[in-house]
């Protein structure tokens, strides 16, 4: 019986291969610290799936003022869901932190997605006197597969 056993093992092979790391650095550090800010749900009227992302572009911290803070890239994918589509990718100027606002109507355009995000500042390491100084802004954005744009204010 354990013939029979160690007979249907053997055709079962077990490889391992080594590993390297890839030597992308700027790719490293917008994958290892990219958060996906866009909600669990999908607006029912947006005609396209959109996924957005924050991406800081190093890692450091505040050192009392705003400028001090690592800029965050904004960074937002565009895609019908169709088989074999490669999603349209865009990306926002950096800022201090984004947050997601809200889906925007697009008042019946079924050719456009659009969307409210904000800018925010870290939580910690920023002088009381810089953080109230400093002031969100909006970005309402406009985006379908061949372009996007947006409005702040």
């Amino acid at each position: 019986m354990k013939l029979l056993y160690l007979a249907l093992l053997l055709p079962l092979s077990v490889s391992a291969e080594q590993l390297q790391p890839l030597a992308k650095p700027e790719l490293a550090t917008v994958l290892g610290l990219l958060e996906e800010l866009t909600p669990a749900t999908q607006h029912s009227e947006q005609p396209f799936i959109v996924r957005i992302y924050a991406a800081p572009e190093q890692i450091s911290e505040c050192d009392g003022s705003v400028a001090s803070c690592p800029d965050v890239r904004l960074f937002f994918t565009v895609s019908s869901g169709d088989i074999l589509e490669v999603p349209t990718l865009y990306q926002l100027p950096a800022q201090k932190g984004w947050q997601f606002k809200a889906w925007t109507s697009t008042t019946g355009n079924k050719t456009a997605v659009s969307f409210t995000v904000q800018t925010r500042l870290p939580e910690t390491n920023i002088e009381v006197e810089a953080r109230q100084a400093w002031r969100a802004q909006e970005f309402i954005i406009t985006a379908s597969l061949e372009s996007a744009s947006y409005v702040s204010r």
